[in-house]
């Protein structure tokens, strides 16, 4: 079984940034794995140009200013990771605006996992992490406020529709779980069939995590007048789950921007990590 050796985390210079650097650090020395802290900066956008009344230095001093705060970021993080004894890097860029998911999804292709605060869910926010999902090819975990990295993966929620994207999860997981005291494939009106989750919905992919050692219980449960995402999140609580796990984006993503969808109201309403990948 593979292990997670290489994490990113997305270090902000914040108080929430603060708490995740800690709890990514607590995750990685959990697994003896090395952790890169990743800052970027957006330069200034290139409205300047059509602006001649605006000298360049002005555009200049806008550029150095972003670079100044990528800087104070990149001290501000080491000198927290300093303090927990985790082996650690801190990298850090300015790139054009707009161009921040990008710049951090490249970075992810090389890491086991990366890790992002669920702070404010607007469109930076979104950005990054949505460009990290589409453009990695590796998972990423959502921290909430106030919930704790360290000792994740022992009581597993596995959300699951049948589908490439939650079978990526999923398996993703597996590295992160090998330990797990008890993990629950959760199953929310389970469609049953050829077409939707089987003849006995959970019982293939719960044979498949049975046979890497884990000790798997399915459970189908009623949506009940709630979305999937608060059927899910509210079984996650009622198993003192410390890690729920789910495929993003089965739909597309201007589906789920319009209309909503699972993905964005778990990403809204999460009360615990959240593993998910595309």
């Amino acid at each position: 079984m593979a292990a997670v050796k290489s994490i990113l985390v997305h270090a902000e210079k914040s108080a929430a940034g603060a708490e995740l650097l800690t709890e990514a650090a607590a995750f990685a020395q959990a697994r003896d794995a090395h952790l890169v802290a990743l800052t970027v900066g957006a330069q200034p956008t290139l409205a300047y140009a059509g602006l001649p009344d605006i000298p360049p230095d002005v555009y200049a001093s806008d550029l150095a200013e972003a670079r100044e705060e990528v800087k104070a970021t990149m001290n501000f993080v080491t000198e927290r990771l300093t303090a927990t004894g985790v082996s650690f890097e801190v990298r850090g860029t300015v790139v054009p605006a707009g161009e921040a998911g990008r710049q951090f999804a490249r970075q992810a292709r090389y890491a086991d996992i990366s890790i992002f605060a669920r702070s404010e869910l607007d469109r930076d926010w979104h950005d990054l992490v949505d460009a990290t999902l589409f453009e990695s090819g590796r998972p990423l975990i959502l921290c909430p406020e106030g919930a704790s990295l360290s000792r994740i993966g022992t009581r597993v929620a596995i959300a699951w529709q049948p589908g490439a994207e939650a079978s990526r999860a999923v398996h993703d997981a597996i590295d992160v779980i090998p330990k797990a005291e008890d993990v629950r494939i959760v199953t929310v009106d389970p469609r049953v069939g050829a077409g939707g989750h089987g003849e006995e919905p959970g019982t293939d992919l719960a044979t498949a995590l049975a046979r890497h050692g884990l000790p798997v219980t399915v459970d189908s449960i009623p949506r009940d007048n709630r979305t999937v995402a608060q059927a899910i999140v509210h079984h996650a609580e009622g198993i003192d789950a410390d890690l729920i796990v789910s495929g993003a984006y089965g739909h597309s993503r201007l589906t789920e921007i319009i209309l909503g969808g699972v993905t964005r109201d778990l990403m809204e309403i999460t009360d615990r990590p959240l593993l998910m990948a595309h």
